[in-house]
């Protein structure tokens, strides 16, 4: 599945970046391998042994409710702060470059807690609104 980098991914992972939230060896090691599983693996496949761990994978909810097209990677006790880090992900079929296909698309990544949890359901449910129309702004793909 094509996996795309949106500007939200991208100025989130700066962000991340510049206050040291994870190292270099805990992205070669952990971050990006496992978001290039989206690329080769099937999420939906109940016997990935990743994808298959609600600790690691899910759907996103907000106010108990499951966002349609949305889900988060997980990852906890990361970087030096033993953090717990989240990855929005919406994976939709959309139009790109006049091609119908499913795509996964890499959103927010955030640092957890309660507050900012809720906040970032509720900015995903417009994020996968404009994913659907085709008005968010494409960073490259994985």
């Amino acid at each position: 599945m094509e996996v795309i980098i949106t500007e939200w991914g991208l100025q989130s992972y700066i962000s991340l970046k510049g206050q040291a939230v994870f190292s270099d060896s805990d992205y070669k090691s952990k971050l990006r391998p496992d978001a290039e599983l989206l690329k080769t693996d099937d999420p939906f496949d109940p016997n990935h042994p990743k994808f298959s761990n609600s600790k690691f994978w899910g759907p996103a909810t907000s106010f108990g409710n499951i966002l349609q097209y949305g889900y988060k990677m997980k990852w906890h006790n990361l970087g030096p702060g033993n953090v717990q880090l989240r990855l929005c992900v919406v994976i939709a079929a959309t139009v790109l470059e006049g091609i119908m296909a499913q795509r996964t698309f890499l959103c927010t990544s955030y640092v957890k807690d309660d507050k900012t949890d809720k906040r970032e359901m509720a900015r995903l449910k417009i994020k996968i609104q404009k994913i659907i129309d085709g008005t968010y702004v494409y960073r490259g793909n994985l």
